[in-house]
């Protein structure tokens, strides 16, 4: 008994038409007939009671209606899954990822987590502006992207897992900022230097630059850097003033132990602005390994937060 001929069955068995059913199968009407015999002959019984207008089972064809569904449902799943499991066992992921010393979540750690757990799977990671990485998502170019952009920022027909959402802070050197306390407005900040900022098409600077606009203030003078640990060097350093995720601020000051002139971090006035880490992916082309991966980034954020 071969499942083709089980699927010849059941579309015979729903339409009740030895000519429909062969169209829905993609096959000869005669060929049709012919397997139909055939399973017959296996099953030691009639199927179908043949002569009148429409097609009806016999008493032996409604015993095996069920089965026969349900071998073809097995046989489908068994197909999945075995195509999922060799996706895990060889293959690539395309990651796009942010700079990890800006990101609320680690995102290194379950990299290595996937790689140990999945060594046949070859990585490829990207690192580039997050809309330029939402863009590649789109192109297929690159299967999972963890960006600086909200879930309300993105296009249609994009999946998202909102990973964290951390507060951005100001930065200064203590000699630029002698007076001011916590909270303060970006007004207050951006009287006491000139803004460094990220660079342009970064989710970081969109951030920024829609709460500089929500505060009706515009950073007319200001420096762009592309790293995240040269924009908090230049602001200790007493070059002007940024805004960061709190996150970078914090790990900032333990990963520089070499600065000379610490910097001090103020909570700003805006509820609204954060700094957003979301998983983007299409649902519709996410390989085995990309879920997977998903489910890692899952398992440490659930443990981060049962931590804390």
């Amino acid at each position: 008994m071969e499942i083709r001929h089980l699927r010849y069955f059941v579309a015979v068995a729903e339409l009740q038409n030895f000519t429909r059913a062969a169209e829905r199968s993609f096959v000869a009407q005669s060929a049709l007939s012919q397997q139909i015999g055939r399973l017959e002959r296996e099953i030691g019984a009639p199927l179908f009671v043949r002569g009148g207008r429409k097609v009806e089972l016999t008493p032996a064809g409604e015993l095996l209606l069920p089965h026969a569904r349900r071998l073809i449902a097995d046989e489908r799943r068994a197909r999945l899954e075995v195509r999922s499991y060799l996706g895990l066992e060889k293959g690539h992921l395309r990651l796009g990822l942010i700079q990890t010393a800006l990101s609320a979540v680690d995102i290194a750690g379950p990299v290595a987590t996937f790689h140990d757990r999945h060594p046949g799977i070859d990585i490829q990671i990207s690192n580039r502006p997050s809309w330029t990485m939402v863009e590649d998502v789109c192109a297929s170019e690159l299967d999972l992207a963890v960006v600086a952009i909200g879930p309300d920022e993105l296009p249609a027909g994009l999946e998202h897992r909102l990973l964290a959402t951390d507060a951005l802070v100001g930065v200064a050197c203590e000699r630029l900022v002698e007076g001011l306390e916590s909270p303060i407005s970006l007004t207050d900040l951006l009287a006491r230097g000139r803004m460094i900022h990220f660079s342009k098409g970064t989710g970081m600077r969109r951030h920024v630059d829609e709460a500089l606009h929500r505060c009706g203030v515009e950073a007319l003078s200001s420096l762009e850097l592309a790293q995240a640990s040269d924009i908090l060097r230049f602001a200790a350093l007493g070059l002007g003033v940024t805004v960061v995720p709190q996150t970078l601020a914090t790990y900032g000051i333990t990963a520089m132990p070499d600065l000379a002139v610490p910097y001090r971090v103020f909570g700003l006035n805006d509820p609204d602005a954060v700094h957003p880490v979301t998983a983007v992916y299409d649902a519709q082309r996410i390989p085995a390994s990309g879920r997977a991966f998903l489910d890692v980034l899952e398992e440490f954020i659930n443990d981060k937060q049962n931590r804390s």
